[in-house]
């Protein structure tokens, strides 16, 4: 029963931050409108979109990208075990023609399976994929409000017939774009160009910092759940 009772309230805890960070999130990032018909193959390579992000928000809540898998053998299941990695990083890393590269590692998704899709969206939220009050976008340099920040993705597990990539739309409604993009080599980060703008089709969504009402009732639900056991063991 102690065990059913901590698990309903860290449910509930991360139900109620959910919910609360999804009415209070704003949007920072949208790149979902204009649609310029190219499909990115990167092969098994990350690759990673810098992107310039709007508002002030930085607690990551939402997040949702779309992409595409084939199999020229059979339209219906990949050859191998085809999985993407989506990760978020700060831009101070080396410098690549003047340009920091992705540096230090805010999230990882680890891998996670894909099946053959025309196109899909994969979406994470906070408290299912992100802490319960969102993935924290920053610092930025100083301490100053973070602007830029790299989300990459990589696919994994491809056979001789498969192929998976992301879907470009260009330009952005809602923050900034860099037409070039990142590739990780497996050694080192390094701008890459292309005929169209590489901008992934992605939203983001933040909410401001959690308040401490917010915060207080988290501070609540944990003191149930201790009373309780100490209810139980005396």
């Amino acid at each position: 029963m102690n065990k059913l009772l901590r698990r309903l309230a860290c449910w509930l805890a991360a139900f109620f931050f959910s919910a609360l960070a999804s009415l209070n999130a704003d949007s920072i990032y949208n790149n979902s409108a204009n649609d310029l018909l190219t499909r990115f193959n990167p092969g098994a390579l990350e690759v990673g979109d810098e992107i310039i992000l709007a508002g002030s928000a930085r607690y990551l809540t939402n997040f949702s990208f779309e992409f595409w898998g084939t199999n020229t053998a059979n339209p219906s299941a990949f050859s191998g075990s085809v999985t993407a990695t989506v990760r978020f990083y700060l831009n101070d890393g080396t410098l690549f023609n003047g340009y920091a590269a992705p540096g230090t590692l805010l999230y990882t998704s680890g891998p996670f399976s894909i099946t053959p899709t025309a196109r899909s969206t994969a979406i994470f939220t906070a408290g299912a994929d992100f802490p319960v009050n969102g993935l924290f976008l920053g610092p930025g340099p100083g301490g100053t409000l973070l602007t830029n920040v790299t989300w990459s993705v990589q696919f994994a597990g491809m056979g001789p017939t498969d192929s998976a990539g992301v879907d470009i739309f260009s330009p952005p409604v809602v923050g900034g774009e860099h037409t070039d993009y990142w590739e990780n080599s497996g050694v080192a980060w390094s701008l890459k160009t292309n005929s169209v703008p590489v901008d992934f089709a992605a939203v983001l969504q933040a909410a401001p910092e959690p308040s401490p009402f917010a915060l207080s009732i988290l501070g609540g639900l944990g003191m149930l759940l201790w009373r309780r056991r100490l209810s139980r063991k005396a």
